[in-house]
């Protein structure tokens, strides 16, 4: 009994020292269209920064959505990087010209980095609104992010 419960002691162990530090994250993105296929702009909140997207994809879809799929460079304020697969980001079209609300509607999936986030996982949804006639970008994000 006692060689059981020693073992189980060292797997649970283990296994939440693979686990990591999780922790909630959340703030605000806003960022400008410096030309159609990037932005760039600042990051508030608990993933403080700044943050560039590449447009590498856009598909206009039948429901009159459009889906831009994006690749995320981001910076924090001490230097780290934080690195992402590519994503896919709606744009529901509203009655304003060129204004969409917009919506990571799978999220942004982190996958390591730089400094603390060398070994990071995650992912982080957002939410906000898209200016296409003022080139302008502002987001709400939140999720979770794992380092070891």
């Amino acid at each position: 009994m006692r060689k059981t419960f020693v073992l189980c002691l060292i797997a649970t162990t283990c296994l939440l020292a693979h686990a990591g530090n999780c922790r909630q994250v959340g703030g605000t993105v806003s960022t400008n269209f410096l030309d159609s296929t990037t932005t760039f702009g600042t990051v508030t909140g608990d993933l403080a920064g700044a943050i560039g997207v590449t447009v590498l994809s856009l598909t206009q879809n039948p429901d009159g959505t459009a889906t831009f799929r994006n690749q995320h460079h981001w910076v924090t304020s001490t230097g780290d990087t934080i690195n992402a697969l590519p994503a896919n980001a709606t744009a529901f079209p509203t009655n304003v010209a060129g204004f969409y609300a917009a919506s990571y509607l799978n999220g942004v999936v982190i996958n390591g980095g730089t400094g603390q986030f060398k070994n990071a996982t995650g992912k982080v949804s957002s939410w906000g609104a898209v200016d296409l006639s003022k080139g302008e970008v502002v987001l709400r994000y939140e999720g979770t992010i794992c380092t070891r």
